[in-house]
Order: C-alpha cells, then sequence, then structure tokens
C-alpha cells in the first residue's frame, strides 16, 4: 500500500512538474511537495558549482515559504556524504548518532530526521535533494531514500525540459530580432547609395558592417577596417570614400605591404625632393598632395616601417609633413582610411607597431567578417562572379549545379572573398558546357567534400524552418494543443498561429490530452 502510495504520488508530481516550464516556479512547487509527502519541515534542492561550492537552487520550509539563510540551516556535512558515496542518505535521529558527532550544524541547528539524494543528470552529479525534520524522531525511512532518488530523477527531467523550453523561448526571441535587424538594416541599404560594389548583403554580419559605414562615411573621421586578408577591405575603403564628402576628389589606394623598400614607402606616401635618396633624380609629390581634397587608403599598414608610422602618426597629430629629404612644411588635406590583419595587438605587444598610431587610426572601426562566417552571402557573390567571368571570357555559363553548391558552401575558404573569386574563374575556363559542375572546381574544394556541410544545412530557410517546428512542437506541448494558450505565449494572434502550424503541417490537436 505504501509502495502504491508513492507512485502515486510519484505519478501526480510527475505531471504538475512536465506541465511548468518555468524554472523559477518549477523548483519551489517541487520541493513543497516533497515536503508534504515525507512530513519534512524543510527541504532544499542544491547543485554544485564549479570550485565544489554548494549552490542553492530552492530552498522551503513546510508553511511554503522560502528558508531566507539556507546555507545557515543545512548540515554541510550529509550533503558531503551524499556527494561521496554518490548514494541516497537516511538518519533517524542525526543528534544522537556518534558518528556524527564532529558536525557542528547538527548540533547547532538540532537535526534529529535528515534524508538527502544524489541529484544526477545522464550519470553525472549535479547537487542533492536535502530534506530533515527537528522536532520528530524516525519520521523518514529507508523508503523516503527511495522517494528521494525516484523524485530525483523526476526533478532531473522536469528541470531538463524546462531548459529546453527554456532555450527555445530565447532562441525564438534572439531569431524575432535578428529578422527585425536584419529587415531595418536591408531597408537602410536599399535607400542608400554606394554599395554597388559590395557584393553579398545578405548576412546579418555585412549588414551591420554597412551600419558602420553609414555612420561613419559622412564625417571626417579615420577609419580603421579590420579583416582577414581578401574579405574585401579595399571595397569597404571605396565606399566610404564614395559616400563621404570628398566623393568627388581622388581616393588612392596603398598597398604598405608591397614595398620592399621601405623609402620608396615612404616617398609614394610623402614624395621627395631630388637627391633624397638614390635614384632620385627629380622632385615628386607624394599622396599627401596628388590626394588633397580626397581620400587615402593604407592597406596592410602594420607591414610598415617604424619611420614610416612616426612620420604617418605625425600627420595624424599636426597634419602636416615633409617631403623626404626636404625641410619645407606642407599641410595635407586628405582623410586617412586604413586596414588591419586581426593579429594587430599582437604586432603591438610585439612594438612592431606603434600602439599611439593605433590609437590615431582607430578612431572608428569597421570589421568585415569572414566569408565562413557570412556563407549566405556565398552563392550570391559567386553568382556574381560566375556572370562577370563568363562574360570575360565569352562563355554561355549560366549556373552551379546542386553537388557544386554544396562544394561552394561546405569549403572554409581560407583566402575569402579573393579565393572564391579566383574559384569562379577557374570553373568558368574548365566547364564544358552552359553549368559548372563539381568536376570544374579547384581541388582544394572537392578535397573538402566529405564531411563538409551541405547546401541545405547552411540554406537560411531550412535553418529558419527546422527551428520553427522545434518551437512550436515545444509550444503545444506545454498548452497541451491549446491554439489561445498557445499564441499568447508566443504572443502572436491565434490566426496567424493556425496559419503558422498548417505551413508547418503541425496538427495542435495531437497535443491535447
Amino acid at each position: 500500500r505504501t509502495l502504491l502510495k508513492v507512485g502515486e504520488f510519484l505519478f501526480e508530481t510527475g505531471k504538475t512538474l512536465f506541465a511548468e516550464t518555468d524554472l523559477g516556479k518549477l523548483l519551489p512547487l517541487a520541493m513543497d511537495k516533497v515536503i508534504k509527502q515525507a512530513e519534512a519541515q524543510s527541504g532544499m534542492i542544491i547543485l554544485y558549482g564549479p570550485e565544489g561550492e554548494l549552490l542553492f537552487q530552492v530552498a522551503r520550509n513546510q508553511h511554503q515559504k522560502n528558508i531566507e539563510q539556507p546555507a545557515e540551516e543545512i548540515s554541510t556535512t550529509i550533503v558531503q556524504q551524499v556527494r561521496e558515496s554518490g548514494q541516497s542518505y537516511v538518519n533517524k535521529n542525526a543528534l544522537e548518532d556518534p558518528s556524527l558527532d564532529k558536525s557542528q550544524s547538527i548540533h547547532r541547528i538540532g537535526i534529529l530526521s535528515v534524508a538527502a539524494a544524489p541529484l544526477r543528470h545522464e550519470d553525472k552529479l549535479l547537487g542533492v535533494i536535502y530534506i530533515d525534520n527537528r522536532d520528530v524522531r524516525a519520521i523518514f525511512t529507508d523508503e523516503t531514500g527511495e522517494l528521494l532518488t525516484e523524485f530525483a530523477k523526476l526533478i532531473s527531467a522536469a528541470v531538463k525540459k524546462a531548459l529546453e523550453f527554456r532555450r527555445l523561448e530565447a532562441e525564438s526571441a534572439e531569431l524575432r530580432r535578428q529578422i527585425d535587424r536584419r529587415h531595418l538594416l536591408e531597408e537602410m541599404v536599399a535607400k542608400s547609395k554606394g554599395y554597388d560594389e559590395l557584393k553579398g548583403l545578405k548576412s546579418l554580419a555585412m549588414l551591420e558592417a554597412c551600419k558602420r559605414i553609414e555612420n561613419v562615411a559622412g564625417t571626417e573621421s579615420p577609419v580603421l577596417i579590420l579583416g582577414e586578408t581578401g574579405t574585401g577591405k579595399e571595397l569597404v575603403a571605396r565606399v566610404l570614400h564614395k559616400k563621404s564628402k570628398r566623393q568627388k576628389q581622388a581616393f588612392l589606394p596603398l598597398n604598405c605591404a608591397a614595398f620592399v623598400n621601405p623609402e620608396l614607402l615612404i616617398s609614394e606616401l610623402f614624395g621627395h625632393i631630388k637627391g633624397a635618396f638614390t635614384g632620385a633624380i627629380n622632385d615628386k609629390p607624394g599622396y599627401f598632395e596628388t590626394a588633397a581634397g580626397g581620400t587615402i587608403f593604407l592597406d596592410e599598414i602594420t607591414k610598415s616601417s617604424s619611420r614610416f608610422q612616426m612620420m604617418l602618426l605625425r600627420v595624424l597629430e599636426t597634419g602636416e609633413f615633409n617631403r623626404l629629404g626636404d625641410t619645407v612644411i606642407r599641410h595635407a588635406d586628405v582623410r586617412i582610411l586604413s586596414a588591419v590583419n586581426p593579429n594587430f595587438q599582437q604586432l603591438i605587444e610585439k612594438g612592431e607597431f606603434l600602439q599611439d598610431l593605433y590609437f590615431r587610426l582607430a578612431k572608428f572601426t569597421i570589421q568585415i567578417p569572414p566569408l565562413r562566417e557570412r556563407r549566405e552571402d556565398i552563392m550570391e557573390i559567386a553568382d556574381y562572379f560566375l556572370q562577370k567571368y563568363s562574360q570575360e571570357h565569352e562563355r554561355t555559363i549560366k549556373a552551379f549545379d546542386e553537388k557544386a553548391r554544396e562544394l561552394l558552401l561546405a569549403y572554409s575558404w581560407p583566402g575569402n572573398v579573393r579565393e572564391l573569386q579566383n574559384a569562379v574563374n577557374e570553373a568558368v575556363i574548365s566547364a564544358d558546357g552552359g553549368t559548372i559542375h563539381a568536376k570544374d572546381l579547384p581541388p582544394a574544394l572537392q578535397s573538402a567534400a566529405p564531411g563538409g556541410v551541405t547546401a541545405e544545412e547552411f540554406n537560411y530557410r531550412q535553418a529558419t524552418k527546422k527551428f520553427e517546428l522545434e518551437f512550436f512542437t515545444a509550444l503545444l506541448q506545454k498548452t497541451n494543443g491549446n491554439i489561445a494558450a498557445a499564441a499568447r505565449l508566443a504572443g502572436m494572434d491565434r490566426s496567424n498561429l493556425r496559419r503558422k502550424l498548417l505551413e508547418l503541417g503541425i496538427n495542435a490537436r495531437d497535443f491535447e490530452k
């Protein structure tokens, strides 16, 4: 009869717990039921922290009230015993147990009956469920230990379900935020001019970069563009120039890594006078003069010499410069845009790049994501290059076949957009007919195919549908198929919810109880 009673309790409690997905309500509710069933005076659910500390998730008394200072109302000795043994524990009179004579908490609190059981998830010991009674001896029995053990299993399963629902709710909110943000930024780009050269603006990361461009383009602030090699930093610099007040003047890019001789790089930017160095047979103005009123883009600026950096820092601080070998002070009227790779901080730490110069250049930064982090942009960029090189090579190639698309999407693109550009160019030249097949792509892409990610997995709509199936299924499970309750919980209109369920092929009646 006792086993039947316990079984009924666990069944009814399980139904109640699994209907609740709010952890803030679930744990107190669970603890109150155990305290009442076991005739305890207090009960707690405790998790073990990363440093072994006790993390009190809930602490309740027999009056269904929270215990204010749970750490002062528990026997840590017994909690430790359960932790070490991994077994349930029952003591009918802890106060008179000789083995607990050294436990100060038991004597201070005056614990008589006490029971505890380990809380596990997938065989991992997470914490303990603890109950005690300070007025009645022997109120707990071995069945109490078994009850706590079975109850711990219920708690673990219910908490897992609640956490999963919390995860789905958080993902849903984040997905809605991203969709709203994406629409807002897409409208901004559509209404604005100057983005023609930037291809692949579907990803949120690139749209956020465009928002940064919008914010700073009309100012005179220096801009530091951060991104891996081949991400299109110069294209971003060109967009910044086109959208600036200096758009009608010159845009001069200068790759600092292209000059083996540091003096030649200095000469290119600052100019030189006759005789400034071997080979300087005439005076020559530098970019600061030829780009007057316009924009200079310094790519790979961390590859420049310390002397170049010092001279550039002076220009940024004072607006003044000298031609190489000259004493005449000239004034620069240019906007400086620059670009670095993500490892630039290491160069600053090593003393290879001036920190003061970095602070001057990085008054505003724009981060360009690598292609592997904006996969929804890959096919748009690939299709653009397909059209470009089909025309350039006088071919009539219209598309990639499905296998070729999968390879393009599965590859990690360490060389970013530049590598994708080269891959499409090679494929256009290699293709025999009007479609690019997998065999036409470079070998690096083909060797990366096994175990790669399919085009379907990177398809935005497919990913959204998969999430929606999970979310609305969990929503209907929680509300037992009640459309009105589900719509209210999701913050949706009932008609919109019904339309979405029909679209996903979900029948709410399947969840009715």
